[in-house]
Formats: C-alpha cells, sequence, structure tokens
C-alpha cells in the first residue's frame, strides 16, 4: 500500500490574522468563513494559533472587547512538510494536544491538517509509522515480524474530538465523537 502524502488532503486555504487583530473581529472573520480556527502570521510566519476555545476561554472570563488576537492565542501547531504521510500526521496529533497540524514546505506556510482531515483519508489507507520510543499506536514496540502492520488496523481506529487521541471506539456526546477517557468528563 501507497502511503498518502499529506499534501493531498490539506487545505490550502486558511484563515490567517496578525497578532494585534481584535479577538471580536476575529471571529466574525471565523464565522464569515465557516473557519473553527485561524492561524496567527507575522508576515508569512506563523507565531501562533487562535481556536475556538481560546475565544471561548475569554468569553467565559467576560472579556473579548479589548482583547487581541495576541493576547488569546495559543503556539502555532507542529508543522509537517508536504510530503509526510497521514500516519505521520496521526502520530503527531497523538503527541499533541491541537486538532490542526501546519503544513509547512521550508518557504513558508501551504496549508492546515485537521484531525478530521486525517480521520476521513485514514478510513481508505494509511501506513501507520512508528513514533520515537519505535511503538505504532496499536502494535506497541515494532519487532522483526512486525514491520508491516496492516492497514485496516490503524484505520479501524479513529480520532477523539476533545483529546486528539486514536480510539478503536468512540461515542457520540453532545455532538462530539470522545473516547472513553473524555466520556467520563
Amino acid at each position: 500500500m501507497t502511503p498518502v502524502p499529506i499534501r493531498d488532503v490539506m487545505s490550502r486555504e486558511f484563515v490567517g490574522v496578525g497578532e494585534s487583530d481584535g479577538l471580536r473581529e476575529t471571529v466574525a472573520l471565523l464565522r464569515e468563513n465557516d473557519a473553527d480556527a485561524a492561524v496567527v502570521l507575522r508576515g508569512d510566519d506563523p507565531v501562533g494559533f487562535l481556536s475556538a476555545r481560546d475565544v471561548l476561554d475569554h468569553v467565559a472570563a467576560g472579556d473579548v472587547d479589548d482583547v487581541t488576537v495576541g493576547d488569546a492565542m495559543a503556539d502555532p501547531p507542529t508543522a509537517l512538510r508536504p510530503e509526510a504521510t497521514l500516519a505521520d500526521a496521526a502520530n503527531a496529533i497523538r503527541r499533541t494536544d491541537s486538532d490542526h497540524l501546519l503544513v509547512s514546505d521550508g518557504d513558508g506556510l501551504i496549508g492546515v491538517v485537521t484531525v478530521r482531515d486525517v480521520t476521513t483519508a485514514s478510513r481508505a489507507t494509511v501506513e501507520p509509522v512508528p513514533d520515537a520510543d519505535g511503538a505504532t499506536p496499536e502494535s506497541g514496540p515494532p519487532d522483526d515480524r512486525d514491520r508491516d502492520v496492516a492497514a485496516d488496523d490503524f484505520s479501524a481506529q479513529s480520532v477523539c474530538e476533545v483529546c486528539g487521541g486514536l480510539a478503536g471506539s468512540l461515542t457520540n456526546v453532545n455532538g462530539q465523537l470522545v473516547c472513553a477517557d473524555c466520556h467520563q468528563y
């Protein structure tokens, strides 16, 4: 099976905003573009990321009028090269708290990959890549007999919409598909 590069599933269109942009105006821009997050750019360089969760933290605190994107943003998500595979993306998402990955070709940001992109594309075909410890999500540490893990083993797992972790089964809770750990909260 040929690994699928993330350039084939990434979105080349994304919302980009500046650190000094107002939070209220940025929310309007996100809604206008039917987006749930924005890449915070300084020139062409990603310096932060603004998700719906970041916005909700400020809404809950009651302060959105004088808040800038720079006040509310988080660090930018992990960036991968466009030739990285879906398995690389799934492993990166599994290790982070972000539902997004940036795609950079060395000359700049060229796209964004979401958990949904990876999950949807991985149902067709994915070849898991061992993480730094040599383990794949479904098999644990590899040995010589387990070099070729079937794509069905990996694609049978789904990504929790709360924690971003891979799970064998998810439960629909208030419109979100969540793993057993997140379902407890």
